[in-house]
């Protein structure tokens, strides 16, 4: 069963994503429309920003463990479930955009859904482990 505080972390890890969901659309975007970067590429770049984002928001805020703390070792972790991230959301971005036939933005946003449960579990269960 899940307790009171996981709930609030993950209403809290949920809303971070969501920022951070934010920061890669427009980075994506940006990236590919204005500099004219293949749209897998920039979203590689834009997921690497919104995750070195989302890292901090999150060691502060949704785990609540001051910067300092284990940062190296966290830091390494936090990346590693967000390189299996990085790859599950390529997948889908790809399947949408180019099998499918959806525009990349909106392939980005259906994409993040598939990576949300996933990186709270392997974030919090073995990064912010407590």
């Amino acid at each position: 069963m899940v307790d009171r505080k996981d709930f609030v972390q993950f209403f809290k890890y949920a809303l971070v994503g969501f920022s951070g969901i934010f920061v890669n659309l427009f980075f994506l975007y940006f990236f590919t429309e204005f500099f004219k970067i293949y749209y897998l590429v920039s979203s590689i770049f834009s997921f690497g920003i919104a995750t070195f984002s989302n890292f901090f928001i999150n060691k502060i805020w949704t785990f609540r463990e001051k910067l300092s703390e284990k940062i190296f070792a966290k830091g390494t972790k936090f990346l590693i479930v967000a390189g299996i991230s990085l790859l599950v959301n390529t997948f889908f971005l790809y399947l949408f955009t180019d099998l499918l036939d959806v525009y990349y933005i909106i392939s980005q946003i259906l994409a993040s859904g598939f990576t949300l449960i996933t990186n709270f579990i392997g974030n919090r269960f073995w990064t912010f482990r407590e």
